[in-house]
């Protein structure tokens, strides 16, 4: 055992600030546990045990118990305000490295020392208090605190005003700290090591919410917990961190701004199309919308821009209402933040009274809707090629537009005719180990391009690679018309994974073929064409898997209903509920207790169907 996990007598009484005659006294209560040994006069514990108990850890799981929070003990003198600080949690899978708003108390209380952990979820990390808790600890702990107080402070996690509930929450958070195999946790103190080097543990937390006035008799002072909801942000914490109370903040959570922006766009537009000009200064993208061979005719497309205004127009009153019943009621939080709400100019408060007036504005048809949605996806491509082009004729507002009302215009349709099925486009899938499925699909592969119109697609297949992975990537074209992306040389693939039924039924002939991990499956088609087999897209998931009982064999058994079986009305596949209960169990068990996890798929078309002589 190393010297440096141990404490002497006169090392815990100085942690404690008390006599060494009060540390016996301490042994012989029980508050204290027994020493592992000694050397000649003096005695050694394990310093992990002492901090445990100091703690007032449970032995058996290293969980601290949970004090009574009806009587602890205010401090005489409020805790000091030590860090204050927007801290990066490093490690995590994440877009952005996700930050959290960290502030430590400590100060005397009782002859001991009270060491307070307060982290907050700020705006743009809002999730990870839950799902990165004991990462978030350690890394609070690698810079700010030793093993010893990292294990007896009381750790607190604060979730604002309006997230995820209106009124903001406190919760204790209880960690567990197991011993490591030598018999106990390296105290950075005693070892003289960087508080960088930090390595303890934490493990399943526990939260127990308490009040916002128990927190502040903890530390002897009110902290600032009530943030206005939307601006407990990093900008926001550095400015109060700094002394700028009120923080002011420009304060547009709805996105009002832009979403006005992308209305008065398509107005515009929809009004030079009605007026039949064919280009306007203003308006770069006109001449590309009525130039010749578009299959679309001015008027067509003037009323497709009114109903994606139409799409629009609800999120950009229900916001503009929001923010002046907010801005007409005094907020409890605006001593620590004053926002300057986004008002709409009288141009913009005029075009949103224009549009919500419209006789009929709430009476949109399905019909209506799907044709919309089929011009509005057409023309995206186009514009979105222009824009990355950073063409003349391209018009930022106008491609945002249409990208925002494409989404809105699916949940119109859903609402209007919930059995009506939508193609929402690709889902890029990336595959990372190639089988025999794989390799049937390579081979059909037309290595060129991608199309200069399909600029944005190949930007999108990119952004699933690793970046190890796009040097040498070449690109093509199934027989199909997907995008395809391939490194030779990792053998990374990216394909475009379909979410509408296949043009044509597949042949009684066919095959199916899946590779282990690959989540996706393709068809073997008698011509020799390989295609891919679509998932549903009614469904969240899109990942199939087959061989255990979870989500992913029933994503693949969704699918098979869905792309090889027939429908009556293809307009409206039948679900997988819909089928016969002897149909839907036999897809359920092909692909639930079909070929092992681990395995490749193999599966008959004819088969399937209940064809097969």
């Amino acid at each position: 055992m190393s010297l440096d996990e141990l404490f002497t007598s006169p090392q815990i009484a100085k942690r404690l600030g008390v006599t060494r005659q009060a540390v016996d006294q301490m042994v012989e209560r029980g508050e204290l546990p027994e020493p592992v040994g000694r050397s000649g006069r003096t005695r050694f514990w394990n310093a992990a045990d002492i901090e445990l108990a100091l703690a007032g850890s449970d032995p058996a799981t290293g969980r601290p118990a949970t004090p009574r929070w009806d009587t602890v003990t205010a401090p005489e003198v409020p805790l000091r305000l030590e860090v204050d600080e927007v801290l990066t949690v490093p490690g995590l899978f994440a877009v952005t490295a996700p930050q959290v708003h960290v502030r430590i108390w400590r100060g005397p209380i009782g002859g001991t020392r009270r060491t307070v952990v307060l982290y907050g979820a700020i705006a743009e990390s809002h999730g990870i208090i839950v799902n990165y808790a004991e990462s978030i600890a350690r890394t609070i702990a690698a810079r700010h605190l030793s093993v010893g107080e990292a294990r007896t402070a009381w750790w607190f996690s604060l979730w604002p005003r309006g997230f995820p509930r209106p009124e903001l929450k406190v919760q204790y958070v209880s960690f567990a700290f197991p011993r490591s195999s030598g018999g106990g946790l390296l105290d950075t103190l005693l070892r003289r090591g960087s508080k960088d080097a930090w390595t303890g543990e934490f493990e399943q937390p526990v939260w127990q919410t308490v009040t916002p006035d128990t927190l502040a008799r903890i530390l002897g002072t009110t902290p600032d917990l009530d943030y206005p909801p939307g601006t407990y942000t990093a900008a926001v914490v550095r400015d109060l961190a700094q002394g700028r109370r009120p923080a002011r903040v420009d304060y547009d959570p709805n996105n009002l701004e832009a979403a006005l922006r992308e209305i008065t766009a398509l107005h515009a537009y929809r009004s030079a199309l009605l007026a039949g000009t064919r280009s306007q200064s203003t308006l770069p993208a006109l001449e590309l919308l009525t130039s010749e061979g578009t299959v679309h005719d001015g008027a067509r497309l003037a009323e497709v821009f009114g109903i994606a205004v139409q799409a629009l127009l609800p999120g950009a009153l229900i916001a503009a209402e929001q923010y002046d019943s907010q801005q007409a009621t005094e907020d409890r939080g605006a001593h620590l933040v004053e926002r300057y709400f986004y008002e709409p100019s009288t141009a913009e408060r005029d075009l949103l009274d224009r549009y919500e007036a419209l006789p009929g504005n709430r009476e949109l048809t399905a019909g209506a809707v799907q044709r919309a949605l089929h011009l509005l996806r057409d023309l995206h491509g186009p514009l979105a090629d222009r824009a990355e082009a950073q063409a003349s004729d391209s018009d930022p507002q106008l491609t945002a537009a249409v990208a925002t009302a494409i989404p809105e215009l699916v949940s119109i349709q859903h609402l209007l005719d919930p059995a009506l099925v939508d193609d929402p486009g690709p889902s890029p899938q990336f595959i990372g180990e190639l089988g025999v499925a794989e390799t049937a699909y390579l081979d059909t592969i037309s290595w060129w391009g991608p199309a200069q119109r399909d600029a944005h697609r190949e930007a999108a297949l990119r952004g699933h690679m690793w970046t190890k992975d796009l040097a040498g990537a070449r690109s093509g074209y199934d027989p199909f018309g997907r995008l395809v992306l391939h490194n030779p040389t990792t053998g990374t693939l990216v394909v475009e994974q379909p979410r509408a039924l296949p043009a044509t039924p597949y042949a009684d002939d066919a095959v199916i073929l899946g590779t282990p991990g690959a989540m996706t499956a393709f068809v073997l088609l008698p011509d020799g064409r390989c295609d891919i087999l679509a998932t549903d897209p009614r469904y969240h998931y899109e990942d199939i898997a087959w061989g255990y009982d979870g989500s992913g064999p029933e994503t693949f058994a969704r699918a098979l209903s869905f792309a090889v079986l027939a429908h009556p009305d293809p307009q409206r596949p039948l679900t997988l509920e819909d089928r016969p209960a002897e149909t839907a169990e036999r897809l359920l068990t092909a692909t639930s207790q079909g070929p092992a996890q681990q395995e490749a798929f193999i599966l008959h078309v004819d088969g399937l169907r209940g064809t097969k002589a």
